[in-house]
């Protein structure tokens, strides 16, 4: 189960990640599963010897959705954590719900140009009590 201190940790990584830093998966809190990032946003490389699993997805999340998210989010537990778009994220957390899952976490950073719509950093975990974390 990720903790209050992992959020807080999460929400300072983020930024890191959108900058590019390799170095910042170092720093991905406690208690992710995976990791999902938009190439949009971040030219990070999608290897990650030290944590959690990253999937990257250029704009489009139909074909991580098949393939990755909707299998494991029919089983237990499966805390998913990410840096996208509004509007992957608004995908996301609707097929979250159906999986009986939600957005804990939310915050919008700013994009490489700092104009305000630039991508969100968020968790998605699962809030109904029958499923176990």
């Amino acid at each position: 189960m990720i903790k209050r201190r992992d959020l807080l940790k999460w929400s300072a990584v983020a930024p890191v990640l959108v900058a590019g830093s390799t170095a910042s998966f170092r720093k991905v809190p406690e208690g992710l599963d995976a990791l999902v990032l938009d190439t949009r946003y971040t030219s990070v490389g999608l290897t990650n010897p030290v944590g959690p699993k990253v999937y990257g997805f250029d704009g489009d999340v139909t074909d991580l959705w098949f393939t990755t998210l909707d299998p494991l989010w029919r089983k237990p537990g499966f805390v998913l954590g990410g840096v996208t778009g509004r509007d992957a994220l608004f995908v996301l957390e609707r097929l979250a719900n159906d999986r009986g899952r939600r957005v804990i976490s939310r915050k919008s950073l700013p994009n490489r140009h700092g104009s305000a719509e630039g991508p969100i950093s968020w968790v998605i975990a699962p809030h109904h009590p029958s499923v176990k974390v």
